[in-house]
């Protein structure tokens, strides 16, 4: 996959416009470092920065360098590699997120690890990605994983179990989790038109009816908190 021509050819959207309340459970009243890896064009960095000022440190890891600019042209500090190695220290972040880019990765295990790796002992990694209910169906395809919500995702998860135990394998423990409905922004159909059209892209954020979404039956998303064990008291 090249990641630059993909993030040409499809602007990112997000239709959210507060913390994830998971997320915030670490984040409220508290201060310290914190990666957003696979951070895109800044979405989650813009919110952070938002909600919590100067308290939070804030880095972002792309490997993408058009996205990676993107966020960067908002004032944010980015890190690119194309191999999907952070290029930082082990435990150098108190928390480390990850939305949506799980179910992107070759391997989600080595993914994390790469995770846990980059967090110190006793810190946290929050973790969003699609769970695929039965009889849940969209129209883009994947050779890998068949009719999926984006044709870059390799899997989508057939459980919440699923995601989790994808991160207890690779030495996390999970402390919460949420289970939400997934929904559609419907500016990404008035993208898809302009796509097939031929016709410029907008750089605009969505307003009015555009900005609203709609549930993707039999789809969620799957937010987890997960910590870094301590090591052993000698």
């Amino acid at each position: 996959m090249d990641w630059d021509t993909y993030a040409q050819t499809y602007r990112q959207l997000d239709d959210e416009s507060t913390v994830p309340p998971l997320l915030r459970r670490v984040l409220d009243g508290s201060s310290g470092t914190l990666i957003d890896v696979g951070c895109g064009e800044g979405a989650l960095l813009d919110r952070l920065r938002a909600g919590y000022g100067d308290a939070w440190t804030l880095t972002g890891y792309e490997v993408s360098g058009v996205r990676a600019e993107m966020a960067r042209s908002h004032g944010h500090t980015v890190h690119t590699s194309p191999d999907g190695v952070v290029p930082v220290e082990d435990g150098s972040f108190d928390v480390a997120t990850a939305s949506h880019v799980i179910e992107h990765v070759p391997d989600d295990g080595v993914f994390a690890r790469e995770l846990l790796r980059i967090t110190r002992p006793g810190g946290f990694v929050y973790v969003e990605t699609p769970v695929k209910l039965p009889g849940a169906w969209y129209f883009r395809r994947n050779p890998q994983a068949g009719w999926v919500l984006d044709s870059t995702h390799v899997r989508e998860y057939r459980s919440a179990a699923a995601v989790n135990e994808v991160l207890a394998g690779a030495g996390l423990t999970v402390v919460a989790e949420d289970l939400t409905p997934i929904s559609y922004p419907l500016a990404a159909a008035g993208l898809l038109v302009r796509r097939v059209l031929r016709l410029p892209q907008s750089t605009k954020r969505p307003s009015g009816l555009a900005a609203r979404s709609v549930s993707i039956p039999r789809y969620r998303q799957q937010a987890v908190l997960t910590q870094r064990p301590e090591p052993p008291v000698a």
